[in-house]
């Protein structure tokens, strides 16, 4: 594979480019870019801002805004992903209020053409007025300031060679309901942008394909952009780049269920996750301390999964759990054996969570600070596995496969006389004995009404069950949690519904009431998703009475058609840059005037709404048997664990 096709040397010219900047400045830095350092570097995002000569660093956050006073410099570095034109104008005001810095500059991954941060749409140049105002309130602490804007498209966290997030617009999940409002738009702008600008700094052509509503109006955006069609002018007759957009809604069942296999899903589904991120987790280190003692996580420096080294990262992707637990073995012995000279360390055939964790223990117990620092991202890595296994909800999660597994062959063969929705209304009613808490069924409804989607349909009177049961379990909830005193974190569910304020009975018993309706009419909407689609409609796949049916998600089923040397007609995959020059091309050069992504030596599988880490395995299991030359990249908003797509789904069209 040409370099050109790296994305690695995107971000990096993207953060070469602010590094430069910030020698002796202070540096504010959000959340998003943040992110999107933290993986570029390995988990060394901090360390890389103070090699290249932060004065300080500081995190962007309002709640944060009494330690953002700077002494020792006059510079400041702000880098923000953020689109939203108050976080401008509030939150910048207020740092630059604080001090008396006289040089500063803005990196901005937010175009000029696409930040809206004054209203007056006659203001063409939107950094010119933020330019302006920035001036304005330095110069009310120095005469002598200086501003500059800089636009860099800081977007990609990659988590490996072929896989990467965008946590700038991580919270863009296509809508169920299929209206698409300001918000909606903003952000589709906000996508186009960022992938033009990829494109363009790895001057490349691109072919854009979609499936789904949103990812058809995202898709038609950045073919029609005015500056990637003269882009792409100059580029006619070169191989490019295949970039398919898919809406997540469209397979929300592959998105919520739970894998027992893929051990960065179990990693994802069980530990906490790293403060103000969302794809990596917060590692309990605190064990391998001498004098080690149980203490809160907050007050713990935690580790986390993030690495450059990518063989180290994928063996949690693309190995079984029997296989990971083997290498980690490995890992720890040869660190014995090496660094300790532990004769007692011996390879095991047969390792557990309780063996690996007795072998990181005799390290402990040996080692000095220069072994813990040269072998602390595989310590982390050993630590988070060891922590996923022995989590308390391992036991939960294993229940949940089961049931997933029942529901699937329930539906594959009972199809419309199934029960399945009368089983889950008792599942409800017993929860508590069971250890499920409500957002795990709720999960479970979304994989239930997104797997039957319109081919199996529920009786009225199991979904008037299954209404009387989440009635009543939502109003015990609700008591509960104003009734209680939470000591321990507490979920997105039991957030919104002390958001909701309830103070009476009565209250909670409307509210319980209007929150099923709400959900109903959400998981009816689920099912609806896929009704116009040709290929991939039915979920389902039983291809005869003797075999288990199975569920393929949209994302295998494509790739495998895709590398098919038939090259099936895809109905589905919509091509946005279809036209009577790019089909006359086709036509001589390969005999078809039909357009198909693998006519480029690289795809981009981009999925609105996140990814799974089985998805990544699988894709990596295809193209690897395939023995293709084309490099295919999946891509997403984030990596989605099941309790996620609950969250975003149901959840945050709750509140009344």
């Amino acid at each position: 594979m040409d370099k050109k096709f790296d994305i690695n040397e995107f971000t990096d010219a993207c953060w070469k480019d602010v590094l430069i900047k910030i020698n002796n400045a202070a540096v504010y830095i959000d959340h998003g870019a943040t992110e999107c350092l933290h993986w570029f570097n390995g988990d060394k995002a901090y360390l890389s801002l103070i090699d290249a000569g932060a004065h300080s660093v500081h995190e962007m956050a309002l709640f944060n805004f009494q330690y953002v006073k700077v002494k020792g410099t006059k510079k400041v570095v702000f880098i923000i992903t953020s689109p939203d034109s108050s976080f401008y104008k509030r939150t910048l005001k207020i740092i630059i209020d604080k001090n008396t810095f006289e040089d500063c500059t803005i990196v901005c991954a937010v175009h000029s053409t696409i930040l809206k941060y004054s209203l007056n749409e006659n203001d063409d140049d939107q950094y010119e007025m933020l330019k302006n105002d920035i001036l304005s309130w330095m110069k009310n602490k120095s005469t002598d300031a200086s501003v500059e804007i800089m636009f860099r498209p800081i977007f990609i966290a990659p988590i490996t060679e072929q896989v990467f997030v965008t946590p700038p617009i991580e919270r863009l999940m296509p809508p169920i309901d299929g209206k698409i409002t300001d918000e909606y738009q903003s952000n589709a702008d906000y996508f186009v942008s960022l992938f033009h600008s990829l494109f363009t700094q790895l001057n490349i052509k691109e072919d854009i394909y979609s499936i789904g509503q949103f990812s058809d109006y995202i898709a038609d955006k950045l073919n029609n952009l005015p500056a990637a069609v003269d882009r792409k002018k100059m580029l006619i007759g070169r191989s490019g780049v295949s970039l398919i957009i898919i809406d997540r809604t469209l397979d929300l069942c592959t998105a919520t269920k739970n894998n027992n296999e893929c051990v960065l899903s179990r990693i994802l589904s069980t530990l906490p996750s790293l403060p103000y991120h969302h794809n990596d987790v917060a590692v309990n280190m605190s064990p391998l301390c001498s004098d080690f003692q149980e203490s809160p996580l907050t007050l713990t420096v935690p580790g986390c999964l993030a690495t450059n080294d990518n063989d180290n990262f994928n063996i949690l992707i693309k190995k079984k759990q029997k296989d990971v637990l083997l290498i980690l073995n490995k890992w720890i012995v040869e660190i014995l054996t090496s660094d300790i000279q532990s004769p007692q360390a011996k390879l095991s055939t047969r390792v557990t969570a309780h063996s690996l964790e007795k072998l990181v223990f005799k390290f402990r117990d040996n080692c000095n600070i220069k072994n813990l620092e040269k072998h602390s991202k595989k310590l982390q890595i050993i630590m988070a596995v060891i922590q996923s296994l022995k989590s308390d909800k391992s036991g939960k999660l294993d229940l949940l496969v089961s049931l997933e597994k029942l529901i699937l062959q329930n539906l594959a063969v009972s199809r419309d006389s199934t029960s399945i929705l009368s089983q889950i209304s008792n599942i409800i009613k017993n929860r508590t004995s069971r250890g499920l808490e409500m957002e795990d069924l709720l999960v479970l409804l979304i994989y239930i009404y997104s797997i039957s989607g319109t081919e199996i349909h529920f009786s009225t009177q199991q979904e008037q069950q299954l209404i009387a049961s989440l009635e009543n379990a939502i109003f015990e909830d609700i008591k509960k949690c104003n009734d209680s005193v939470s000591t321990h974190e507490v979920s997105v569910y039991q957030q919104t519904l002390l958001l909701l304020g309830v103070k009476t009975d009565t209250e909670a018993h409307e509210l319980s009431i209007n929150i099923t309706k709400k959900i109903m009419n959400n998981l009816h909407l689920i099912s609806e998703q896929r009704k116009n689609l040709h290929n991939y409609k039915d979920m389902i796949v039983k291809s005869n009475p003797q075999v288990m049916a199975e569920c393929p998600g949209i994302v295998e089923r494509l790739v495998n058609d895709l590398l098919d040397k038939t090259q099936p007609e895809i109905i589905d995959l919509q091509n946005k840059s279809s036209n009577l020059l790019s089909a006359g091309f086709n036509f001589m050069l390969k005999g078809r005037t039909t357009a198909h992504p693998t006519d480029n030596p690289w795809i981009i599988i981009y999925v609105l709404g996140g990814i799974t880490p089985e998805e990544a395995k699988i894709v990596d299991q295809i193209t690897t048997q395939s023995s293709t030359q084309i490099k295919i990249t999946l891509a997403g908003c984030k990596l989605l664990n099941p309790i996620d797509v609950s969250d975003k789904i149901l959840l945050s069209n709750i509140i009344l």
